[in-house]
Parts: C-alpha cells; structure tokens; sequence
C-alpha cells in the first residue's frame, strides 16, 4: 500500500510523515508574545516529534503530533486501462447497434463487403 502527501505517492507511511515533517521545518509561528522556529526532531510512521526553538533564544519546546497516513488515491496505470477498456466498450456497442440498424434497413448490402 502506499501512501500520498500533496500530490505524490510515498511507499511508507514513514516516507509520507518524513515528507510532512519537512514541510514544516524552517517555519516560523507566532504563539503569544514569542516567535518559534520550527524543527522536526523525529519522525516515525506514527509520530511526528517537532521541536519549537525561539527566535530570540532560550529554551526549545518539544511537541509529539499523531499522524496517520493518508492512502493514496492518484490515478495509476492500472486505472489508465481499465477506462481505456470502458471506452472500447462502449465504441464496439455503438458499431454494434449502428450495424444492426443498418441491417434491419437493409443497408449493408456492398458497404461491410456483404453480397
């Protein structure tokens, strides 16, 4: 199973929650009257551990934020045929009914090489 951050894939939930993390490293938040820079600290597929350095010094602030996975939902190969073959489909039903009608007319006669 894999797992989608934005519009990509990942083939772990590890791999997403990296990507997830690092999207917010470097961020600057205000909370109250401090500003802190943010840092991921660790990450698992479970976990992100963030660590939340003031910008003027003193103590970092160490935050763990669950987080689940998002399976992904992009459309892949296997998806690409089997709508190819739907719209097959639905072109030989329309011939299908086409030449059917024709033949209750009688206006196949030459045009399909019938005799």
């Amino acid at each position: 199973m894999s797992y989608q951050v934005g519009s990509a894939c990942y083939a772990t939930a590890q791999a997403a929650a990296q990507v997830s993390a690092s999207a917010q490293v470097g961020v600057i938040v205000q909370h109250g009257a401090s500003a802190y820079v943010i840092d991921a600290a660790s990450v698992s597929g479970a976990s992100i551990t963030y660590a939340f350095t003031p910008v003027g010094g003193g103590t970092a602030l160490t935050v763990v934020a669950p987080y689940t996975a998002q399976p992904c939902n992009l459309l892949g190969a296997e998806d690409a045929l089997q709508f190819g073959w739907g719209i097959v489909a639905a072109w030989l039903a329309v011939f299908a009914v086409m030449f059917i009608a024709r033949a209750l007319r009688g206006e196949t006669e030459g045009s399909y090489g019938n005799a």
